[in-house]
């Protein structure tokens, strides 16, 4: 078929389809709705609307040796009525941002105050003449600021966890960081030793902990940071045998005892990563225990050290045989 022809072909199709009967009420039905369309936006545009919107706040000219404890809010949130067309600009994230200067409003003394009168006006300026303000929130302000230096103090961890039966904790809990700045004035600051964290729970854990937490606040004081990573690690406990030199305890001077085995072999259970590391385990006979025994060349042994993160720790056998042999002191 030459491209003439498919031409001429579709043409036909399109001239059916145009004048069919189905084409002609599905062309009315669109042209009605986007009347419909422009008729509602006219009549939108035009009526009196009321809206919310939220305002970005913004301290400005805040001096280097100045810091901001509390009571400066992140948005403003601000309700309106005017026309639709007037707050049509509004509509697409172009909210205005509410600046407040610092050097025009802070008493000198640690406190930085806006009046309702003051916040309105503000705001006003923010939007057309046209523009009512219905509400404003906060519709005041109450900033406490400090030119005060920061006091760097220790964080304490309020912790409560225990680990899986099959698990162990294994170490202490690694803190982000260990201290932290405060913020305030000097009487406050002078009562301020250390910063706790919120408390952490957790039973039966079987994976390490990692948790963003929260400090816990003080009244008339900003901490920075104000929340901490922790870190607790937990490992499983796998099985693991170790031979282990018995040491003889109490032996007076000219005494010394051998034990038969000299070594004894210790099995218990261990955090994984420690597997492969020779763990310190000390296996004592109580010279003591010879002298009271029934002669039967047996003395018991025992282990009196483990790391605290081994489990469930038993010997290949609860006595050895021995022989004492006395030396003459010069």
């Amino acid at each position: 078929m030459s491209v003439k022809s498919y031409l001429k072909n579709v043409r036909g199709i399109w001239m059916t389809w145009r004048h069919s009967r189905r084409t002609n009420s599905i062309l009315l039905y669109l042209t009605c709705l986007i009347i419909s369309f422009f008729f509602w936006l006219f009549l939108t545009l035009n009526s009196e609307t009321q809206k919310d919107f939220t305002l970005p706040f913004n301290l400005a000219s805040i001096p280097d040796s100045t810091t901001i404890i509390s009571g400066l809010p992140d948005v403003v949130k601000v309700n309106v009525r005017d026309k639709g067309s007037s707050l049509l600009r509004y509509d697409f994230g172009n909210e205005p941002t509410l600046t407040v200067d610092f050097l025009e409003h802070y008493d000198g003394s640690g406190s930085l105050k806006i009046s309702s009168i003051e916040m309105l006006a503000k705001v006003r300026k923010l939007f057309p003449n046209s523009t009512s303000i219905v509400a404003v929130a906060p519709d005041s302000l109450s900033v406490k600021y400090t030119n005060q230096p920061g006091k760097k103090v220790p964080v304490k961890l309020d912790m409560d966890i225990s680990a899986d039966f099959r698990c162990v904790i294994n170490g202490a809990p690694m803190l982000s960081v260990d201290s932290v700045t405060v913020y305030s004035d000097q009487n406050t600051l002078g009562g301020i030793v250390s910063v706790s964290t919120r408390r952490i729970t957790g039973e039966g854990l079987t994976d390490t902990l990692n948790r963003t937490i929260d400090l816990v606040p003080i009244a008339g004081a900003k901490i920075v940071p104000s929340k901490i990573n922790v870190r607790v690690p937990i490992e499983p406990l796998i099985s693991k045998r170790q031979n282990v030199n018995i040491e003889v305890v109490n032996a007076p001077a000219g005494v010394n005892v051998i034990t038969f085995p000299s070594a004894i072999e210790a099995s218990f259970l261990v955090p994984q990563s420690m597997y492969r590391n020779v763990v310190k385990i000390r296996v004592v006979a109580n010279y003591n225990d010879i002298l009271y025994s029934d002669g039967n060349n047996k003395v018991a042994v025992k282990v009196v050290e483990i790391p605290a993160e081994c489990r469930g720790i038993s010997l290949a056998s609860d006595s050895v045989e021995y022989i004492v042999e006395k030396t003459v002191i010069q």
